[in-house]
């Protein structure tokens, strides 16, 4: 009994143990040490550890991978999740990504030849046709911009809920709603900049949502005095007031840029 009990309590140290392993990798990619993170995630894939543990570290070396654009790898390590622990988590979590990430690599990502006299052809015509673009193109003439977008933006929130990159997607959401202006005398307006009737209420939707599922969110305060600043724009005194005064009560007792910024602006609303 007791050469169990010690058995027990060692395999839980081992895998705290490779739990502590993998959320030092996260950290050490959080804080752009990707060469790090890989090599810590490696390990545990190399490791004695649980095929558990391994399934994740395959996950989190393609995530680390992705976000350093190095997709043709992120592809490949996910692959490898998939083929060797099929009934994992993180399997089925990138079993649909799989073929985004391959329309990726096939656009803009070079791939290794195993072949190395079929590698010496390609580097051939690639000296003579080293001039062209190795990204492809896409004509966005009538296509609906923020439209579009808003459609990916969407899609990541539906997908990976509570999440940050959902946190991400709704941020980026509202600042497309929000619109732009193309350069020059004659570029284009997007979003609240083209049309305020149509999209304003789609960035208060989106607001809303994004103060709701994420209450702690760092850009709130910068999104409400976008928001004042919309209305502003608009000579719609009632709402700028109302938005900058949520500012400042949402502020309480602390000094910051936009309750300050707020303060100002209320000093002189109409022009």
């Amino acid at each position: 009994m007791k050469k169990i009990i010690i058995a027990l309590s060692l395999s839980l140290v081992i895998t705290s143990s490779y739990a502590a392993s993998l959320e030092k990798a996260k950290v050490l990619s959080e804080h752009g040490l990707k060469d790090q993170a890989k090599i810590e995630l490696i390990d545990i894939i190399f490791s004695k550890t649980s095929d558990s543990n391994k399934a994740k570290a395959y996950y989190e070396l393609g995530r680390v991978a992705f976000e350093s654009n190095q997709v043709t790898q992120a592809l490949k390590t996910w692959t490898q999740l998939s083929l060797k622990y099929p009934s994992s988590d993180e399997a089925k979590l990138v079993k649909n990504k799989i073929e985004q990430l391959s329309e990726i690599v096939g656009e803009s990502a070079k791939e290794s030849v195993d072949n190395a006299i079929a590698a010496s052809y390609l580097k051939h015509a690639d000296f003579w046709s080293s001039d062209k673009d190795s990204r492809f193109t896409i004509d966005s003439s009538w296509i609906p911009k923020v439209e579009t977008a808003s459609k990916w933006y969407d899609k990541t929130i539906a997908e990976f809920p509570n999440s940050k990159a959902a946190r991400i997607a709704y941020e980026e959401k509202i600042r497309t709603l929000l619109g732009w202006k193309e350069r020059g005398q004659y570029g284009s307006k997007f979003g609240v900049e083209k049309d305020f009737a149509t999209y304003m209420p789609q960035v208060l939707k989106a607001f809303k949502e994004l103060e709701t599922q994420f209450p702690k969110a760092s850009t709130l305060q910068a999104f409400r005095y976008q928001i004042a600043q919309a209305y502003w724009s608009q000579k719609d005194w009632g709402n700028t007031r109302l938005w900058l005064n949520t500012i400042i009560t949402k502020a309480g007792d602390t000094d910051s840029f936009y309750k300050d910024t707020a303060q100002r602006r209320l000093q002189k609303v109409e022009y």
